[in-house]
């Protein structure tokens, strides 16, 4: 445990202690640098000297911080202090999905609905980054004070070896909510994910989960041969329609569940409609009942589970045999020794034709060396020092390689070449920018083709309204104009589901909302049940950030469900634009000297501390613009907004300034 009070990795300051896990402990922790609060989750001091558990945790937190979405707990930093290793995420002040549910059961089913796509909707992501979560369940979900859903532990249940670091206790609240291929040992893939869903959403329906039993044994042996309790056996007002999403999603071979979250999740949406009333219920179409189930990994069952699991296993059964044929195969084996006289000389034989042969080559033949991801200059260094010619050099863009660096050779790296051949060589000209279309208004399957054309992932969120066309787009997340990259883009598309059915049509009269703030707007409509399209306009009679106007126009009355386009000031219109200026630079990393390094053992470690200051329309050079370190070199695209033409960029690295220019338009 860390004491309160200690400033870790120099920055985080700790405040108390949020909770004990398996492999590692959250506390809360004040970010000295921007002042806010933080979750800091620490490995074990126990585990401390696992190199396999600390090289995980360490690249599973690296690769959880790629994952950004609204319902996932972001990662803000990765470390280590003295030794120990940590990841920084954002703190989400709220309680745990499972308390939520034990405080506020029974939740209407719209309420649950809203959360399962929040959580779906963040799984349909980190799938379509190859991220499997193996470990959803309420413990893992957090909900803030807005109702937001935060899904945490990311990559850890990915990087997490049950078998030598997970406590009982863990694997208790774990197995609940766990797949049958993963109580019997098999591969885990998005569809054991999936299964854990629909755990979940069996537990938020009815308020505890559908296994139950004293040990995890006992427990998992449930989930892998006992059909899921029926919901509506208990509770005949829940529709067959989504207890059916509860079954698919639990089903027990994985053929039967959902093939993505997102096909989950548009089915979820359309539970309750009044089309699906007289649904029949879901039957599986595949029958694993003759799956072997062993002993879970990662804890000891007790005598009587062990007992129930040699019984459903041949394994026992046939050992004796297995070790008489064993022994009679190495008798016959014996009989035959000069096999093995014969075998051994010809292995030599053909080892001193394969080394003739490459002496004979080595000295014309040669490796093109591996320069992925070097700097050109130095790539051109290597290949001509390995005995090559530099041949044709092209460009072209890339999202993985930073420009100026080799995106790859012809011939590739490790292929056998003369001596003196050309290799040409390909330089990433930096990521390629696409425009966002405008689609608005467009039927969602032509805009949502039309965004993966362009390399972008698509969501999609459906939502009632009476202006815009059922299957037709209300709006985009990312707005249209804006130059972004698209494979690392993901935009959500709000489709209309047509008017939002009421038994009788209730109408407002629209308020008058001219010089209203933003925000008294969206409350106004939330409580009217209105949606709001906001566009932005200049105006010189209202104040930038009010409302200049409603359409429909107020006094109009209009259904509730409706959606209003409200148009927001952007102030008067300036008639000198300001310049953006991207400024690209490079900022070496610097080894540390070996004499300090017994000085500075955590600074080596961490790399070179680097902070960036700018001065522009938006910001001013007294405060940090990035903070961050570093361990190669490393380089930058920091944007400038210009009016006046006066710039100013400066660099520190490990308290050295290494750049100090003005920049101008």
């Amino acid at each position: 445990m860390i004491d309160k009070g200690y400033l870790l990795g120099e920055r985080y300051r700790i405040i108390d202690t949020l909770g004990e896990g398996g492999m590692a402990n959250v506390y809360l922790a004040k970010d000295i640098i921007l002042q806010r609060k933080v979750a800091v989750k620490v490995l074990r001091l126990d585990l401390q000297k696992d190199p396999q558990t600390e090289a995980r945790f360490q690249r599973e937190a690296l690769a959880t911080s790629e994952l950004s979405h609204p319902n996932i707990v972001s990662v803000l930093d990765v470390g280590t202090d003295q030794g120990l290793p940590y990841m920084v995420m954002e703190y989400v002040d709220g309680p745990d999905l499972k308390e939520y549910i034990q405080q506020n059961y029974p939740l209407d089913l719209h309420q649950v609905i809203d959360i399962m796509d929040q959580i779906l909707s963040a799984v349909a992501l980190a799938h379509k980054h190859n991220v499997i979560h193996r470990d959803l369940k309420p413990q893992n979900i957090l909900m803030d004070k807005r109702g937001n859903i935060k899904i945490a532990d990311f990559g850890i249940a990915v990087a997490l070896n049950q078998s030598s670091v997970t406590q009982t206790n863990s694997i208790m609240g774990s197995v609940h909510y766990m797949s049958p291929e993963q109580t019997r040992g098999g591969m885990v893939t998005k569809q054991s994910d999936i299964y854990s869903l629909g755990i979940i959403l069996y537990e938020l329906i009815t308020g505890h989960v559908p296994f139950s039993g004293d040990t995890p044994v006992a427990i998992a042996l449930k989930h892998a041969q006992e059909p899921v309790p029926s919901i509506r056996q208990k509770n005949p007002e829940i529709p067959q329609a989504l207890e059916n999403v509860v079954l698919k999603a639990t089903a027990k071979d994985p053929r039967d569940r959902y093939s993505s979250a997102q096909e989950m999740k548009e089915d979820l949406d359309t539970c309750l409609d009044y089309s699906r009333r007289n649904e029949p219920p879901f039957v599986a179409s595949h029958d694993v009942s003759d799956d072997e189930t062993i002993i879970l990994p990662g804890f000891k069952p007790q005598k009587e589970d062990l007992n129930q699991v040699k019984k459903d296993s041949p394994v026992e059964n046939s050992e004796n045999q297995d070790k008489n044929n064993k022994n009679s195969f190495w008798k016959n084996l014996s009989k035959h020794k000069w096999w093995f006289i014969f075998l051994g000389i010809a292995a030599i034989l053909i080892i001193f034709i394969m080394i003739f042969a490459l002496n004979g080559k080595r000295d014309t033949q040669i490796h093109v060396p591996d320069v992925t991801n070097v700097a050109e200059g130095k790539a051109k260094m290597k290949i001509e020092n390995a005995g090559l010619r530099i041949g044709k050099v092209k460009r072209k863009h890339s999202d993985s390689i930073d420009a100026g660096k080799v995106i790859k050779t012809t011939p590739s790296a490790g292929d056998s070449v003369q001596k003196g051949r050309s290799i040409d060589i390909i330089i990433s000209s930096g990521a390629g920018m696409v425009e966002v279309p405008d689609l608005v208004n467009d039927n969602y399957k032509e805009a949502a083709e039309k965004l993966k054309n362009l390399g972008f992932d698509v969501i999609r969120e459906n939502q009632y309204s009476s202006t815009y066309d059922e299957d037709h787009v209300i709006s985009q997340s990312i707005a249209a104009g804006v130059e972004v990259k698209p494979k690392q883009t993901t935009i959500t598309l709000v489709v209309s589901q047509g008017k939002r059915p009421h038994p009788k049509k209730h109408l407002i009269k629209l308020k008058n909302l001219r010089n209203y703030s933003l925000k008294s707007a969206q409350d106004y409509a939330k409580d009217n049940d209105l949606t709001l399209q906001i566009n932005e306009e200049y105006s010189k009679s209202v104040d930038k950030g009010l409302i200049i106007s409603t359409e429909p126009a107020a006094g109009t009355k209009v259904e509730r469900g409706s959606t209003i386009i409200v148009k927001v000031s952007k102030g008067a219109k300036d008639d000198e634009h300001p310049t953006n200026i991207t400024k690209n630079f490079t900022v070496d990393y610097v080894a540390p000297d070996s004499a300090k390094d017994n000085q500075n053992k955590n600074e080596g470690l961490r790399g070179n501390h680097v902070q960036i200051y700018i001065k522009d329309d938006e910001h001013s050079l007294g405060n940090i613009y990035r903070d961050l370190y570093i361990k190669h070199d490393m380089s930058f695209s920091i944007p400038f907004s210009l009016k006046d033409g006066n710039g100013q960029l400066r660099v520190v690295r490990d308290g050295k300034t290494v750049l100090n220019e003005k920049v101008t338009k």
